[in-house]
């Protein structure tokens, strides 16, 4: 079968399996991409090395440090310590917060922990911070998702972050110089993420949730109960370990995975000696990566074969070639302004594929390589942070305890106007050319 006909089969089918839904998402994942490469020649041998050396890249890339950071944020959330810092964080409000400062919070929080250059890792500090006060105050938590990610993808032009490092690669230009480029495009987002505080706060009182958060002492406080895992004496300590995975993240010299490993013997051993009391500790983390850990090992295997196949290579060489000839100088604003809605069905390697294509047309206009990759990079995270095919996607819904198809549903309307409110403002203001 003709490669890019196979490509466009096993997107199709996909596809349908998400609208249909009588097929569990992990096992399409895992299926149709096997029958597809079988289609185009591959042996079950070579798709079996294909499979596992993508599920192994994953693994090292994003699977072992989403294991350890549950277990460890699963017994620092059990400690108390979040609920206990949302409650100092109040004082300063005098103990009552409303539904903007609430999201102002939220954009705030992603933001700086977007500094560890891991999306994972920014999921993993704000939402277990901010889930109190979201379930307090009945404010929408797919909501919350849109704004972390929006504030998250702003923040996507550190140059030590996977999103700059994988475009430079892909691109073939310098990674200092294509993060400088990308400064002015994340200045962009916060007309958007200010509308996005005015849209979700109105829809917050439309839906009847509360104007404002009070936090009383009974919320703060804890260990009141025998079967009480809370350890509210042991805050500072617990604090100081906490901000010392933070620092270390940042400084992204040692393996997040290991960083994780360190920092939950740590916590184990001062808060939950016992067995009984850790071994519950463990089986409650073990029950929330499972379904995050079958999803990555689907995503794994779907992309390695799109990718390692060269069916991805060929759908995207397919796309620009039937292009129309009057938009060629504009195709890459193009593709970045219907990337939302193509990368909540297909993985953002599509586009990262297209690249030196892309590049390749611009100079011809007299455009840098870091001119046509500038609408990308940043506003890409905007369409992974809403499609059920990234591995984070799964980290951040688990967290925040909501359904991942509702959520993408949602996020991709959303997404799809910020995305084109961002390009807007780049345009008008020359930031994208």
């Amino acid at each position: 079968m003709n490669i890019t006909l196979a490509a466009i089969l096993m997107v199709s089918i996909v596809i349908l399996s998400v609208f249909v839904k009588k097929i569990p998402m992990q096992f399409t994942l895992c299926i149709v991409p096997v029958i597809c490469a079988l289609l185009i020649g591959y042996s079950i041998q070579d798709i079996g090395d294909i499979a596992v050396n993508s599920i192994n890249r994953s693994m090292k890339a994003a699977g072992y440090m989403c294991f350890f950071a549950m277990i460890y944020f699963t017994m620092l959330s059990e400690t108390g310590m979040f609920t206990i810092l949302i409650k100092k964080l109040l004082k300063f409000s005098k103990g009552s917060l409303n539904v903007y400062a609430v999201m102002i919070m939220t954009s705030a929080i992603a933001a700086v922990s977007m500094l560890t250059a891991t999306i994972v890792t920014a999921y993993l500090i704000v939402f277990p911070i901010m889930m109190p006060i979201y379930k307090k105050m009945n404010f929408n938590r797919k909501a919350a998702m849109i704004i972390a990610q929006t504030s998250i993808a702003a923040m996507c032009f550190v140059p030590w972050g996977i999103a700059v490092v994988n475009s430079s690669v892909f691109a073939g230009v310098d990674a200092m110089e294509l993060s400088r480029r990308l400064i002015p495009v994340a200045f962009c987002f916060i007309p958007a993420i200010v509308l996005q505080w005015v849209y979700f706060g109105y829809r917050h009182k439309k839906d009847g949730g509360l104007k404002s958060v009070e936090w009383s002492e009974a919320d703060g406080e804890s260990g009141t109960k025998e079967d009480s895992m809370e350890r509210p004496k042991l805050f500072w300590v617990n604090f100081v370990v906490f901000l010392g995975v933070i620092a270390m993240l940042a400084a992204n010299r040692v393996p997040s995975y290991l960083i994780f490993i360190a920092a939950s013997f740590i916590t184990l051993m001062l808060n939950y000696p016992e067995p009984k009391e850790y071994q519950k500790l463990l089986g409650k983390a073990g029950n929330r990566f499972y379904n995050t850990m079958f999803m990555l090992i689907g995503i794994s295997i779907f992309i390695g074969i799109f990718q390692d196949t060269d069916m991805v290579s060929a759908l995207a060489s397919s796309i620009v070639g039937n292009f129309p000839v009057f938009l060629t100088r504009y195709i890459h604003i193009v593709l970045a302004a219907v990337m939302i809605v193509v990368i909540r069905f297909m993985p953002n390697k599509i586009y990262n594929s297209m690249y030196p294509v892309l590049i390749s047309i611009g100079t011809k206009f007299g455009l840098a390589g870091t001119d046509v990759i500038a609408p990308f990079v940043c506003n890409m995270s905007l369409a992974t942070g809403s499609s059920p095919f990234t591995a984070t996607t799964h980290v951040g819904v688990g967290l925040l305890e909501i359904d991942v198809d509702e959520y993408c549903k949602e996020a991709v309307t959303v997404q799809t106007v910020t995305n084109l409110l961002i390009l807007a403002v780049a345009l008008v203001t020359g930031v994208v050319r």
